[in-house]
């Protein structure tokens, strides 16, 4: 018994200087880092991921690979960050859509702070609405009188819960009708809207201004009660004249399944944030109207949590049902 016990506490102590000689060690150079991305390619979600990506590969001597895994609001992609190998060369990119959908669904098989670790958080945005630039509305009053008109044959193409709820709210105030239809990412609902599937869009700024700038959507509103930085001219919801306090903004964020070494979390935030101060970045995200918004590990966990309690009174205060 004695050399059994004397065996095991052996391996533990094994185990934990490893784990302590790994922390020591990291960032390894010449090894591959991993950045999952709960959306499909070439929305705000994987242009960040691909900015940061190409920085830890500068500052850290990796390399590094983007891997988008959409679908199931945001769960596949977040699931196959939360379950794998704690060493830190596998990083997930999220918003705080996935913190929303258990907002929606009592029932939803995730929770952020639970089963990641924050590393830090990127930056902060509005939700804007915009039409197809042909189509007749030119505010946002006229689509939503057009869409009082024509219930029926109304839609807009939204990408993931955080969109889902900016439209719902902006719903339930308002006389705005229309029917989410569901898409696996960013990409996929402007090209639906582009292509009229759909009469309106709710999207992040990031994803839509080259096409607003191109000329092929019009902006009518954005989620936060004042205009914001990129688009100064689209009226806010004060603007609008959407009656009520409410705003609805979306924030993205680096992660690492939970457990891992505080140490490699500590130098994985602290990469972050430096990339987050280099000016070429700054001026990339200010360009896709994302406010820089580093933060410590505690600080990103904490703000998952508030904007749960946050939509969810909300959620409640104007008694919507989701159902999708």
């Amino acid at each position: 018994m004695n050399k059994l016990l004397a065996a095991v506490l052996a391996s533990a102590c094994l185990i934990g200087m490893s784990s302590i000689t790994h922390a020591d060690t990291y960032p390894e150079r010449g090894r591959t880092l991993n950045i999952i991305v709960p959306f499909s390619a070439g929305g705000p979600t994987d242009i960040l991921a691909r900015l940061i990506a190409l920085k830890f590969s500068e500052l850290w001597g990796v390399s590094s690979i983007v891997t988008n895994k959409p679908g199931a609001d945001m769960l596949i992609g977040s699931q196959e960050v939360a379950k794998a190998r704690k060493d830190g060369y596998t990083m997930g990119l999220t918003s705080v859509g996935i913190a929303l959908n258990r907002v929606v669904r009592d029932s939803f098989p995730f929770d952020p702070v639970t089963e990641f670790d924050s590393i830090g958080t990127v930056g902060s945005s509005s939700y804007v609405l915009a039409v197809d630039q042909r189509a007749p509305y030119r505010t946002f009053q006229e689509l939503e009188a057009a869409s009082q008109r024509s219930s029926e044959r109304f839609s807009y193409a939204s990408c993931c819960t955080g969109t889902y709820i900016a439209t719902e709210m902006l719903k339930e105030a308002t006389r705005l009708k229309g029917l989410q239809i569901p898409y696996r990412g960013s990409a996929p609902a402007v090209n639906a809207m582009l292509s009229g599937e759909t009469q309106y869009i709710m999207e992040t700024i990031t994803a839509v201004k080259p096409f607003i700038e191109s000329g092929k959507l019009r902006p009518l509103l954005v989620t936060g009660r004042e205009p914001s930085r990129s688009l100064p001219d689209v009226p806010g919801l004060n603007g609008a004249k959407v009656p009520g306090d409410f705003e609805v903004l979306v924030w993205w964020g680096m992660v690492f399944p939970a457990g891992m070494p505080p140490e490699i979390v500590a130098e994985a935030n602290r990469t972050l944030n430096s990339i987050l101060t280099m000016p070429d970045v700054r001026q990339r995200l200010g360009k896709l109207d994302i406010d820089v918004e580093p933060s410590t590990p505690a600080a990103m966990a904490r703000k998952w949590r508030a904007d749960v309690d946050k939509y969810s009174k909300l959620v409640k205060a104007a008694n919507l049902s989701f159902t999708n």
